[in-house]
C-alpha cells in the first residue's frame, strides 16, 4: 500500500503543478485582454463599412473614382441599357457618383450607423438609385436617357455587384502584394 500512496501523491502534486501552471496562464491571458481594452473596459473592434481602398482620403477619392469610372463605362457599353450621346457624361456621371458616395458614406456612418446597420447596407444602393434617376431626368435630361424605367435599378444592382467584386480583386492583389514584397524584403537580409 505503501508504494500505491506515493505514487497517488506523486499525481496529485502534478496534478497541483499543473493546476498552478493553467492560473498563471490564466492570469497572462487576462493582462493580454485588459491592455486590448479601453480606459472604460470596453474592447475596441473596427469594422470598414465604408469599403476604403486607403486610410488617405485622396487616394481612396482616387481609386473610387477609376473604379466607378470603369464599372459604368463597361456597364454602359456591354449592355445597352440608355442612350448615351457622348462619354464625357460616363466621366461626368463617375465622379459624381465618387463625390455623392463619399459624402453620403461618410454622414451616415457617423450620424446614422444604425440605418447602415439595420438596412445591412441596403440603404447605400437606395441612394445610388435615387441619385441615377435624378441624372437620368434631371441633369442629364436628353444627354442620358435609360430606354425603359427598370433599367436603373438593375443597372445599380450591376454596379454594386461589379465593383465589389472589383473591390475585392484589389484588396486580395494588394494583400498579396504585401505578402510578396515582405517576403522578398526578408530574403535580401
Amino acid at each position: 500500500m505503501d508504494k500505491e500512496d506515493k505514487d497517488i501523491k506523486k499525481e496529485i502534486e502534478e496534478l497541483e503543478k499543473l493546476i498552478e501552471e493553467v492560473k498563471k496562464q490564466n492570469e497572462e491571458e487576462k493582462k493580454k485582454q485588459k491592455k486590448n481594452m479601453r480606459s472604460n473596459g470596453q474592447i475596441v473592434v473596427k469594422i470598414n463599412l465604408g469599403n476604403e481602398y486607403s486610410k488617405n482620403m485622396f487616394v481612396n477619392l482616387l481609386i473610387n473614382f477609376l473604379v466607378n469610372l470603369l464599372v459604368i463605362f463597361v456597364l454602359f457599353n456591354i449592355i445597352n441599357w440608355a442612350t448615351i450621346t457622348s462619354n464625357v457624361y460616363i466621366l461626368l456621371m463617375a465622379m459624381i457618383l465618387t463625390f455623392y458616395e463619399e459624402l453620403y458614406r461618410r454622414y451616415l456612418i457617423r450620424y446614422f450607423m444604425s440605418v447602415v446597420v439595420f438596412s445591412s447596407g441596403m440603404i447605400f444602393f437606395l441612394m445610388n438609385l435615387l441619385l441615377f434617376y435624378f441624372l437620368d431626368l434631371v441633369v442629364f435630361q436628353r444627354n442620358l436617357d435609360f430606354n425603359d424605367h427598370w433599367y436603373p435599378i438593375v443597372f445599380v444592382m450591376f454596379l454594386q455587384i461589379f465593383r465589389t467584386l472589383v473591390r475585392w480583386l484589389y484588396i486580395k492583389g494588394m494583400s498579396a502584394f504585401i505578402v510578396w514584397k515582405s517576403k522578398k524584403k526578408g530574403g535580401r537580409k
